[in-house]
């Protein structure tokens, strides 16, 4: 396309087109097509998705981090006074990544069903993830007021009172973070027009070959006339002196024949005038 736009540009103005000029038409027809695509509604629509999912995978991680800071809290409130020696000294660290699980159970299972356009408002759902952070938050509080060896910690009380309800808010958050990425690609989706169904292949009738048509005879020898009577040899001899004479604009004479053809000079003499008088059909003024 740069191409046939440069030969265009360079035949119109009738002058050189510069080095400058063609990289600049190259830049502009780029930018073009960059425009073109980067406007295409379906492009809108995959570049929402994919928004979503980065989105998602970031809420993930650092959900995953708090949980972590949380399950020291909840081993703290229930074997915090234990010795190692203990069995349940042990098994409270498994405690907070078991309500863990099931919360982001939960929550990719709400991911999903969001992802898919259907909405998740059962009380059920709600009443779930309640209770699971607020078994979290109380926790982590009563850890933080009542640490099994030392003081009360300022910066301890704080940490796991904020982290456990931004988890919360997240586990809130995430949800709404779904509807609105769905609703932007389904936004674009609606904009972009419906793609044509492929059309049938036309079937194009074959044309009929016309014959070629024969080559035209420049004389054509009446019956009973003069150049009918030769040899086709000789015939063809006659024609083509007869065509170069004409072609000069004069008629043909019985010497202009003597010179390629051996005839009496009486029959060259007949043989021009009948030559001079129709060629190719056509009278020839003399």
């Amino acid at each position: 396309m740069p191409d046939v736009f440069r030969k265009s540009a360079s035949k119109s103005e009738g002058r050189p087109v510069s080095r400058r000029v063609r990289t600049l038409t190259d830049q502009l027809a780029e930018a073009r097509d960059v425009h073109r695509l980067a406007a295409d509604p379906l492009l809108g629509a995959v570049a929402a998705d994919r928004f979503r999912t980065s989105i998602t995978r970031t809420m993930w991680f650092f959900l995953a981090v708090g949980l972590g800071f949380t399950t020291t809290g909840v081993h703290d409130f229930l074997a915090g006074h234990l010795p190692t020696t203990d069995p349940l000294w042990w098994g409270a660290w498994l405690a907070e990544p078991a309500l863990a699980g099931i919360l982001v159970t939960l929550l990719r299972w709400e991911a999903a069903m969001l992802a898919a356009g259907i909405p998740v408002t059962d009380r059920p759902v709600k009443h779930l993830k309640r209770v699971l952070l607020a078994a979290t938050f109380a926790a982590n509080v009563w850890a933080a007021f009542t640490p099994a060896t030392g003081g009360i910690s300022q910066g301890s009380v704080f940490f796991h009172v904020v982290i456990p309800l931004v988890v919360y808010l997240l586990a809130e958050v995430m949800p709404i973070i779904q509807q609105r990425c769905i609703r932007a690609r389904d936004d674009a989706l609606s904009a972009s027009p419906p793609a044509a169904a492929p059309s049938a292949p036309e079937t194009v009738a074959p044309q009929p070959v016309p014959a070629p048509a024969p080559a035209p005879n420049p004389i054509a020898p009446a019956s009973g006339s003069v150049l009918g009577k030769l040899p086709a040899s000789i015939r063809t001899t006659v024609t083509g002196v007869t065509a170069d004479v004409h072609e000069t604009g004069r008629p043909v004479t019985a010497d202009d024949l003597a010179a390629r053809v051996t005839l009496p000079g009486g029959m060259l003499t007949a043989l021009a005038d009948e030559l001079n008088a129709t060629v190719n059909h056509h009278p020839v003024t003399t």
